[in-house]
């Protein structure tokens, strides 16, 4: 009977029962796509990682939620290289920044591993730079089918679909007070619908008011077409909203880097911090995205098949 070590860990959080939960086999070889999605099922998180050997890169990874293969997401990169680096299985200095590279289905991705005292840091993901899509003119059906009223959605920068891996909506809010008071999921089917239309399953809703004072954005991400009525840390629509505040003049780079950070989660229990950086060239045009932070493993055990 074949059996697999699994791990599952919190990411984007230093403490345990916050941030984004994340489930990581990191020996998966032998395991086939329909085992690895049943598996990802039976974990019944946001996604779960499955770490292969590679040719290409440092290793493989590939990514699965419950109902479907991603090709880049942001929390299970983070959380997948910090569990493979608390465990030892990098070659790693005992202090310092060094880069890897994960063979991914959206290509070969270098992550940075800070490591301190033997142990990781904060891990920092690049992600392909952003393409900008469809604006949402009319906002009033968008701000209905998110639960919310008239008073949801300002004038301007308009909803824009982006993607650094994946397309995502970013929608600006007027008030924290307005985004806290959005339920879970928006209004679920009629907001999936509205956001499939759009080409894409996922709405990152923001307010420029937050809660830390450390925080440059508060922030709600639904995604109820894909059974995620709202994940409480979402590392891929982070450095969207990141190229989308830069792109629209509402983050102002500095020499070059604008630094973001993504407050999310507050709103379901599981309070997290993205760290974002936007950096720009000479004529304004996005040059790198990359995001990062922490992780806990909480959580290990073992698979038999």
């Amino acid at each position: 009977m074949p059996t697999y070590r699994f791990y599952q860990l919190d990411v984007f959080t230093n403490r345990p029962l916050a941030g984004n939960p994340l489930a990581v086999l990191p020996d998966a070889a032998g395991l086939e796509p329909n085992e690895m999605q049943a598996l990802a099922r039976e974990m019944n998180l946001s996604e779960t990682s499955f770490v292969f050997p590679s040719d290409k890169a440092t290793q493989r990874l590939r990514f699965f939620t419950p109902t479907a293969e991603v090709p880049l997401p942001g929390h299970p990169t983070v959380g997948t290289w910090w569990l493979l680096a608390a465990l030892g299985r990098l070659d790693l200095p005992q202090d310092g920044v060094t880069r890897v590279t994960q063979e991914t289905e959206a290509g070969i991705v270098p992550v940075d591993i800070q490591m301190a005292g033997g142990a990781p840091t904060q891990v920092v993901m690049a992600q392909p730079l952003p393409e900008f899509g469809e604006y949402v003119a009319d906002t009033g059906p968008l701000a209905r089918a998110l639960g919310g009223g008239p008073d949801l959605i300002p004038d301007g920068p308009a909803p824009q679909v982006i993607s650094t891996g994946i397309p995502q909506l970013m929608i600006p809010t007027c008030s924290l007070e307005v985004l806290k008071a959005l339920p879970s999921g928006g209004g679920g089917a009629e907001l999936a619908g509205l956001l499939r239309k759009l080409g894409t399953d996922c709405a990152m809703c923001y307010s420029l008011e937050t809660e830390s004072a450390g925080a440059t954005v508060h922030c709600r991400m639904f995604a109820p077409g894909l059974g995620v009525p709202e994940d409480p840390a979402t590392g891929s629509a982070s450095g969207a909203l990141g190229s989308y505040l830069v792109w629209h003049g509402v983050v102002a780079p500095h020499d070059g880097t604008a630094s973001i950070v993504v407050e999310q989660g507050i709103e379901i229990d599981r309070p997290s911090q993205i760290h974002v950086e936007i950096t720009s060239g000479m004529g304004g045009e996005i040059t790198e995205v990359r995001v990062g932070g922490e992780a806990v493993i909480i959580i290990e055990g073992e698979v038999q098949l």
